[in-house]
């Protein structure tokens, strides 16, 4: 900690838990310390993952969701908190953040007549479905959600709810596909339920 004495006011500066060196002054005339926002905070902690600056993570309502899920344990065929799987995961993520019902497994929501599959991952864009052949007697077995700079969020075996790498030798190997959600085709959404109780 470094302490610098001047007059009737003083200076400290430390670095905070994220590694950010902050000032704090007392004394007349002073402003008090800016305090980041949540939202900021979730910027620049994403924008690590990504490798990019955080003014580029816009997508907030993503990200939410993301952070609540980050490390959630996988369970083959889970759907909740306690243990999810890459299908489920998706689902969740794409009703929540953006209001899509999908399909419930990763073969069904590869095949599905809303989805335009593309082979090169040149094309993509944060939103997009990034499908994988992670078993040689299934043509697809695994699903996650493209963010940006070559990243995707998905529920993994071996690490649960994480970002992984397209980059990454493993996953280059096991890619098969993309595919966008074409809004317009997309079945209409199912009426609201009554409230329970009649009435």
């Amino acid at each position: 900690m470094l302490l610098i004495s001047c007059g009737s006011s003083k200076k400290t500066t430390s670095p905070g838990p994220d590694g950010i060196i902050t000032v704090n002054t007392a004394g007349a005339g002073h402003k008090p310390p800016v305090v980041p926002s949540k939202d900021d905070s979730l910027q620049i902690k994403y924008a690590h993952y990504l490798e990019m600056e955080p003014a580029q993570i816009q997508n907030l309502r993503l990200y939410r969701f993301i952070d609540q899920w980050l490390a959630t344990p996988y369970k083959w065929g889970g759907t909740d908190e306690k243990g999810i799987d890459c299908s489920a995961f998706m689902q969740r993520l794409l009703s929540e953040v953006y209001g899509i019902v999908i399909p419930r497994t990763s073969i069904q929501q590869f095949f599905t007549n809303w989805v335009d599959k593309f082979g090169s991952s040149a094309y993509l864009s944060e939103g997009d479905l990034v499908f994988f052949r992670t078993m040689d007697d299934k043509l697809i077995s695994h699903v996650g959600l493209y963010l940006n700079n070559n990243m995707f969020i998905n529920a993994s075996s071996s690490r649960g709810v994480s970002i992984a790498s397209l980059k990454d030798p493993y996953w280059k190997r096991c890619f098969v596909a993309a595919g966008r959600v074409k809004l317009a085709a997309l079945p209409p959404a199912p009426p609201p339920r009554p409230p329970k109780g009649g009435g």
